[in-house]
């Protein structure tokens, strides 16, 4: 390692989204970073990074949308998608556009804009031990899958039935791609496996099939261009689109499996980002996860540091999230393979095992229902549910504030589609009817759009945490 490592409140280790937006956003709350990138080397993989317009207002937040729209990036439109026995074509809401990038492209951008905002960058690849011995107050491990820190002390655990091998090559097309839109993301489900598609130049596009290792010739060590045009001829509307176009070298292959780790935090560190969990790229969030992550890191960093007696707090609520937000992108996951499964193939069958049903839809509007044949209403809480301090997110600290605690859910909730439910549960008692606790709902809070107040309060009734007087 070369130098003598530079004492600092925070040494985050990774170059990437997760790594570069807690040590940009720290060092703009004052604090002393040291960001650790590993130099690039011959050969390092370039991969295509899909990101989507919910990935803005990080970008916002960080301080860098006017650097990110000059980089360069294809900005997309959307996704069109074959998945199962449906076709359909995608487009943003509201038009939104999302982006294009590479791995490499954008890692390099958001270390610059880290060090422009005081970040002390350090090139260097740093080993478990020197990390460890690093004098910093905490440490972030957001070095991806290598995780320096999340393997050896995480206790990584894959996800059973989501080994994954992502097999990626680059092709060119001797004129324009035959596309309504050749910004999209393409999607596309087939008897083993699913592939994607998105645009990394004017005439070139990236092709991925995701595939199960056991179930290829990869198991049998077969060579991995045979095996992936294999996989690409297994697709229909990908097969025919690239029917004109040229695979400009070997494809890359990378280990696309989720996992995540058993443990977020220790003493004086933490796991961001893909160094704690990895999920399927199906989802075309990684990225935004990233950064989500990184903000989290940052948030429970800057409160240990600025309130040592909230340290425990703030890293339990780190881990929390990181583990909340894994379990609710492999629900998701699980849910739309299971839409595009088009054959009892074990690719499929493995991934989409035990679906969660606990979908309490039905239920919410049963409440609505019954909420509107009540004579009276004059809400109270529901058996067992108290009003007691949890901590909160807000954008640079972790606070503590009252949220309705039950035995289901003792981290508490506060807000249902914006809507305060501490604020209703105060005002119920008081109100005969809806109308009367809306109107006194508005002027305590403020305008508040109505049919997302009759959601929460049936959300809140069909949870029990609220109950008729």
């Amino acid at each position: 390692m070369p130098g003598s490592p530079e004492p600092c409140e925070v040494l985050v280790v990774g170059g990437g989204p997760a790594g570069a937006t807690a040590a940009r956003l720290l060092a703009l709350w004052g604090r002393h970073v040291v960001l650790a990138v590993k130099p690039p080397a011959p050969g390092d993989a370039d991969l295509p990074e899909s990101l989507t317009p919910s990935c803005q207002k990080f970008f916002d937040l960080l301080g860098i949308s006017s650097a990110v729209d000059g980089a360069g990036f294809i900005r997309s439109t959307g996704h069109s998608v074959w998945w199962g026995d449906t076709a359909r074509v995608e487009p943003f809401d509201g038009g939104r556009l999302g982006w294009q990038a590479t791995t490499a492209r954008l890692g390099r951008l958001m270390v610059e804009l880290a060090g422009a905002a005081g970040v002390r960058v350090h090139p260097a690849s740093l080993t478990r031990d020197e990390v460890l011995a690093w004098p910093a107050r905490f440490r972030v491990d957001a070095t991806g899958r290598a995780g320096v820190l999340g393997r050896p002390l995480g206790g990584r655990r894959y996800e059973a039935g989501h080994r994954t091998v992502a097999l990626i090559g680059r092709w060119a097309h001797p004129g324009p791609w035959p596309l309504d839109d050749p910004t999209h993301t393409l999607l596309e489900s087939y008897g083993d496996g699913w592939a994607w598609s998105v645009p990394v130049g004017p005439t070139e596009r990236a092709l991925a099939v995701m595939v199960d290792p056991k179930t290829t010739g990869l198991a049998r060590g077969e060579g991995a261009t045979a095996i992936y045009r294999q996989e690409v001829s297994k697709t229909q509307q990908l097969a025919r689109i690239f029917s004109g176009a040229a695979l400009l070298g070997p494809p890359d292959g990378w280990d696309a499996s989720m996992y995540a780790a058993e443990r977020f935090t220790g003493d004086g560190w933490l796991l961001a980002g893909d160094a704690g969990t990895f999920v399927d790229p199906l989802s075309s969030a990684g990225v935004r996860k990233a950064m989500a992550s990184g903000w989290q890191a940052a948030v429970a960093l800057n409160t240990a540091l600025s309130r040592p007696e909230m340290t425990a707090t703030a890293l339990d609520c780190f881990a929390r999230r990181e583990r909340q937000t894994y379990d609710r992108f492999l629900a998701l996951t699980r849910r739309f393979l299971a839409m595009g499964a088009p054959s009892s193939h074990p690719f499929w069958t493995d991934r989409t095992a035990d679906l969660d049903a606990d979908d309490d839809r039905d239920a919410v509007r049963r409440a609505f229902d019954h909420l509107k044949g009540l004579d009276e209403v004059r809400l109270r809480t529901g058996d067992g549910v108290t009003v007691e301090p949890r901590p909160a997110w807000r954008e640079r600290e972790i606070v503590l504030e009252p949220r309705l605690v039950t035995p289901l859910v003792p981290e508490g909730v506060r807000h249902v589609d914006g809507v305060d439910l501490v604020t209703v549960a105060r005002l119920g008692p008081a109100c005969r009817q809806v109308p009367d606790l809306f109107d006194a709902y508005v002027r305590a809070e403020g305008p508040t759009d109505l049919s997302a107040f009759l959601t929460a309060l049936s959300t809140a009734l069909a949870r029990r945490w609220l109950l008729p007087g």
